[in-house]
């Protein structure tokens, strides 16, 4: 495979067992562009002083929302461009598939990491890949690779169809290689951190940031920095700051068109899933779509 065949995915998770809305961000695209944005990265990083941002740790030091918005920026102009994509996977531990006694959550998150991989290997129409996540995270990833490499790319045909193609026509996919790394020593995957925490930090607040947002454009200003301001008591200076991130990533995703909608649902969603900045909040397929459940799954894999 040439290094310009070559498509990288970077993910984050973020969420734990204590949360409602869990989630996986992924960065992905051509090595080439994933390199010259990871430059632009680098050095906002550099002009902000900072070496490393997360969405946790994004709670009103100027210099770190400063430098969140200009990655939010950067992610939106080069989706727009469509040289890469984002794509955040959200689920609820609330709905149906999750609301099962003995949940494995290891093992769920085994299988929502294979069903976002496999989708937005869809969505490129490309199925060889390096991923790189972050090295803090529960997967096993010779186990994720192992299964996702005998998953076939191209959907089996009609056995008449079938009789006119060869077997190699049928691929499978490819995952070469899964190389976990520190994020404080990848900016990509602070930036797949930056869309995971974002996107459950809207499916947990979002009420309340329409309610702030209403209440701003009535009052035609912004106050973050320089004035105080009354905090309703079931949010924090904290939520406020972040009810500003989320206002301005999706005014500049507005900008640019991308389908990513907030006021309809009340959080951050993308109605066509094929559009480059992808917020998929996954919803329960039938009845039989469960996590997977420890006492049922114990030696058999987490997929």
């Amino acid at each position: 495979m040439s290094s310009s065949s070559i498509y990288e995915a970077y993910s984050d998770e973020s969420g734990s067992p204590t949360k409602r809305f869990q989630t996986i961000g992924v960065v992905s695209g051509p090595r080439d562009h994933l390199a010259l944005l990871r430059r632009e990265l680098v050095s906002m990083l550099k002009v902000k002083g900072i070496k490393e941002i997360k969405f946790e740790k994004v709670r009103g030091h100027r210099p770190k929302v400063e430098a969140a918005i200009c990655f939010y920026n950067l992610a939106i102009d080069y989706s727009a461009k469509r040289k890469i994509r984002i794509d955040v996977l959200i689920w609820d531990l609330q709905d149906s598939r999750h609301t099962v006694v003995g949940r494995d959550d290891i093992a769920n998150l085994h299988r929502m990491y294979y069903k976002v991989l496999t989708n937005l290997s869809h969505r490129w129409h490309i199925n060889e890949w390096k991923i790189i996540p972050d090295e803090n995270s529960a997967i096993n990833w010779e186990e994720i690779r192992d299964f996702l490499n005998m998953t076939r790319f191209n959907r089996p045909k009609p056995d008449l169809l079938r009789l006119f193609e060869s077997l190699d026509e049928y691929n499978f996919f490819k995952f070469h290689s899964i190389v976990p790394r520190c994020s404080h020593e990848e900016p990509l995957i602070q930036l797949a951190d930056l869309f995971a925490g974002l996107a459950s930090f809207s499916r947990d607040k979002g009420t309340s940031f329409i309610r702030w947002l209403c209440s701003e454009e009535s009052k035609h200003q912004l106050v973050l920095f320089d004035r105080e301001e009354d905090v309703p008591e079931d949010l924090s200076k904290g939520d406020l700051v972040r009810f500003y991130l989320v206002k301005e990533f999706h005014e500049h995703c507005k900008r640019k068109r991308l389908g990513v909608s907030i006021r309809t649902k009340c959080y951050l969603h993308t109605f066509n899933p094929e559009n480059p900045i992808n917020f998929w909040n996954y919803k329960p397929q039938h009845e039989m779509d469960r996590a997977p459940i420890k006492s049922l799954d114990a030696g058999r894999g987490s997929l």
